[in-house]
């Protein structure tokens, strides 16, 4: 790093420690061959995903709390000891937000669509020559996936002897018996996209590292850094993942952030551009103009209880604004 690139607001120390630490809201695991990826998920906020797509099959089981995933046109809700899966290319996005006063608590596991292609003839799944695949739409539920979903959440959680041939076992286990629960009525065949996009436990861990940063001290270069990632690969995988580059997805995330901010009459616009990390308000007003076509204090006017004609911000859903700068990054267990 040279030294006119050194930001002296962000503390990687601090951000090392994080990584670490025991109070990680999200921990990963990934076997050997890389054929398969564990995440367990205990966010502290409702958190929002937008659009985006993997080149991997998901499961994901809720434990507390709910999830929903929108995906071909269909919304899918879940909640304690169900299942849903994010398919192969196909755009998604995802909510994991409290519910009942429980805070949301999942595990998911990222499937190569190698290992995927392998069971196809077993279990009958779409298959042919490589140009069309199965989505599985719907979901299951049963108590097995639950206990499977516990187990590996406890075993990340505690990280005993043996506990990587746990969650292996255990990871397996979850992926047959929610392909063997799904209903045929419920799989279609879709085209098979195979083009390289960034990988499930990429894209989440940063968005944790964008959900952390102010505006002063979000760097491509920092980002890469804490992935473990070249700029060059990062880029051209999000933006095959997302659309989006980088810094425009960073950019949207912090403003609807700022849109939710704006709502409340609590703080002025100076301050809220300045708990984003805005250097001045003028850069705040600008880049949220920029956005969305409309200044802060305009948008705040029009967002008042009982005013007509609310302004409506594109796309990105504000529950990405509810989701709170926070401290709490990922903690990667290597296999």
């Amino acid at each position: 790093m040279s030294a006119n690139s050194v930001i002296k607001p962000f503390d990687w120390t601090s951000i090392g420690r994080e990584l670490e630490g025991n109070s990680a809201e999200c921990t990963f695991w990934t076997g050997r061959d890389e054929q398969l990826c564990v995440q367990y998920f205990r966010p502290e906020t409702d958190v929002f995903y937008p659009s985006h797509s993997h080149s991997e099959y998901t499961i994901v089981v809720c434990l507390a709390g709910e999830v929903s995933v929108k995906q071909l046109g269909r919304e899918q809700t879940i909640g304690p000891g169900e299942a849903l899966m994010g398919n192969l290319g196909v755009p998604h996005a995802s909510t994991y937000r409290s519910q009942n006063g429980w805070p949301c608590e999942a595990v998911s596991i990222s499937v190569d669509h190698r290992l995927m292609s392998a069971l196809t003839t077993d279990f009958k799944l779409p298959s042919g020559d490589g140009t069309i695949c199965p989505a599985f739409l719907g979901k299951v539920h049963g108590p097995i996936l639950q206990n499977c979903a516990r187990e590996i959440a406890q075993e990340l959680r505690n990280v005993r002897q043996g506990h990587k041939i746990v969650i292996e076992t255990q990871a397996i286990r979850l992926l047959i018996e929610t392909i063997r629960l799904w209903s045929p009525a419920d799989i279609e065949s879709v085209s098979a996209d195979l083009s390289p996009r960034l990988p499930r436990s990429e894209f989440v861990r940063a968005y944790e590292f964008m959900r952390w940063c102010r505006k002063e001290s979000f760097r491509l270069q920092l980002l890469c850094r804490f992935l473990g990632s070249s700029e060059e690969r990062f880029t051209r995988l999000f933006l095959a993942s997302t659309d989006q580059t980088p810094a425009n997805f960073y950019n949207r995330m912090l403003l609807d952030r700022a849109s939710d901010l704006l709502a409340s009459p609590s703080s002025s616009i100076k301050e809220i551009g300045f708990e984003l990390g805005f250097k001045t308000s003028s850069h705040f007003i600008a880049a949220f103009r920029r956005m969305y076509g409309v200044s802060p204090q305009k948008y705040r006017e029009q967002s008042r209880p009982g005013k007509n004609g609310i302004i409506k911000l594109p796309e990105m859903s504000s529950l990405i604004g509810k989701s709170r700068v926070s401290g709490n990054l990922t903690r990667h267990v290597r296999p």
